[in-house]
């Protein structure tokens, strides 16, 4: 989740009026700014993301938290997020949870409710979004700043949905946008198609990445620098794409580990249900591909979640 959750993040940060709009409706009377790096003190917690959103001198907090797949805690941690923002920023919240890849849910909850003796005392609300519900509007250019997340809302996932999310990212007149939202599409991308697939629908779009996107610039490391600029001083061109294809491969390797961790959650989820958040928090402190292609078989295989948690705790 943690690849899907920083490429989410950058299209928030750089694309304010789409969430909004997506939110809120077609209203364009709203004025806003982003808080970086929103915490709630009470206990501190780092929040998904979080715009002070203004209308006829009335001002909100608008938050939203983003979600691949829902979580049995969801309510919950939604409840305890806005009661702890209103108390830090003195506003309103709108709560709103943002579910990202299209899954075949029954039904997602929209509220924390405390019921006793089959009685709801207490009904706090949110506003929930399927985002694959949008997938015309961002496929047919309404919301195409969203189209690096195609590939996360349709069904049939193919060679030509990557070119038609590649031509409405290009439609971008900002360069610097257009960059961030080609390595996002990237990013997310890997989570369903070969690095081979990624390098060549994007080829032509190497060297305007490594110049012009900060986020590719988080896959590099000392060493990866190191090796671009000697590259650098034998051709600038050659250089560019061999810098950009060795940061790829670091990005997406990290991305297939997250792969595995979620294509674990995803059968555990299958099989026994809604998980324990404990299970997920073990699998992101194991960094091991192979350990985590044993455990992907193994999910496949246990009787029971507690059997799966046991093989877990042994790794």
């Amino acid at each position: 989740m943690q690849v899907i959750d920083r490429s989410i993040k950058v299209l928030a940060r750089q694309y304010p009026e789409t969430f909004i709009k997506l939110v809120l409706g077609k209203d364009t009377g709203w004025e806003y700014q982003t808080l970086e790096n929103p915490e709630i003190n009470i206990p501190e917690k780092r929040l998904d993301f979080v715009y002070e959103i203004e209308q006829n001198d009335n001002k909100y907090l608008l938050h939203l938290e983003f979600q691949l797949r829902h979580e049995k805690e969801v309510p919950a941690r939604i409840f305890k997020y806005s009661a702890y923002l209103t108390e830090s920023y003195r506003l309103p919240v709108i709560p709103v949870v943002i579910y990202l890849e299209k899954r075949n849910y029954r039904r997602l909850p929209d509220a924390y409710i405390v019921e006793v003796n089959n009685k709801v005392v207490s009904c706090f609300t949110y506003q929930v979004i399927k985002l694959w519900e949008y997938e015309q509007d961002i496929a047919g250019g309404k919301l195409k700043e969203l189209a690096p997340l195609l590939v996360l809302l349709k069904d049939n996932r193919d060679m030509a949905l990557l070119e038609h999310t590649r031509k409405l990212i290009l439609e971008e007149k900002d360069i610097k946008r257009r960059a961030d939202s080609l390595s996002v599409a990237i990013s997310v991308a890997e989570r369903y198609f070969d690095r081979e697939v990624l390098l060549n629908i994007f080829r032509e779009e190497f060297k305007m990445l490594l110049k012009e996107s900060s986020f590719v610039q988080e896959w590099y490391n000392e060493g990866l620098q190191k090796g671009l600029r000697d590259g650098m001083e034998k051709g600038l061109a050659e250089g560019l794409e061999r810098g950009l294809e060795k940061g790829l491969e670091k990005g997406l390797a990290k991305g297939r580990i997250e792969a595995l961790r979620d294509s674990i959650l995803d059968v555990l989820e299958e099989r026994f249900g809604v998980l324990r958040s404990g299970i997920g928090k073990k699998l992101e402190e194991i960094d091991d591909s192979a350990a985590l292609k044993s455990l992907f078989k193994m999910s496949l295989k246990v009787n029971s979640l507690e059997e799966f948690e046991k093989i877990l705790g042994q790794v």
